[in-house]
């Protein structure tokens, strides 16, 4: 019962628009759909548990484009409304994500997803330290060259 009114949580705010966090020039053809980027809807702190918070965003990606090599100070949460994406882990084998998916990944776990041909929009509910950044990016490992 949890997880259904959890889903439903999720798509009234997916249906809403992003209210905050980045903001990019929509394109206007499409004013359905959030612009670009990690669409911040909402940040607020859980009450039960001192020190975290809560962060929910509308998350769009651009089709083909990949996210940069990042990570978050704790879980996240996702569903897939819209589109695909191949989530990419370290250490861990690429997933195909569409739409009605749902996936979490751990805290720390440096990802970069890309988005297929349609592109890929996701509510995504995260859960971390309270005052720690909400991304953090990673530069990509040099590439060595073997004698």
């Amino acid at each position: 019962m949890k997880q259904i009114a959890i889903i439903a949580a999720f798509a009234a705010l997916a249906a809403c628009g992003p209210s905050g966090g980045e903001h990019y020039a929509a394109a206007p053809q499409d004013i359905s759909r959030p612009p670009p980027g990690s669409n911040e809807m909402l940040r607020a702190p859980v009450s039960s548990v001192e020190g975290l918070e809560v962060i929910i965003s509308d998350v769009v990606i651009p089709p083909g484009a990949q996210v940069p090599r990042h990570f978050h100070p704790g879980e996240e949460f996702l569903y897939v409304i819209e589109g695909s994406a191949v989530h990419v882990q370290e250490g861990q084998e690429d997933v195909i994500l569409q739409a009605g998916d749902s996936y979490v990944i751990p805290p720390r776990a440096v990802h970069s997803p890309y988005a297929g041909e349609e592109g890929a929009r996701a509510v995504v509910f995260r859960v971390h330290t309270a005052g720690e950044p909400e991304r953090t990016l990673v530069e990509a490992p040099e590439e060595t060259e073997t004698p």
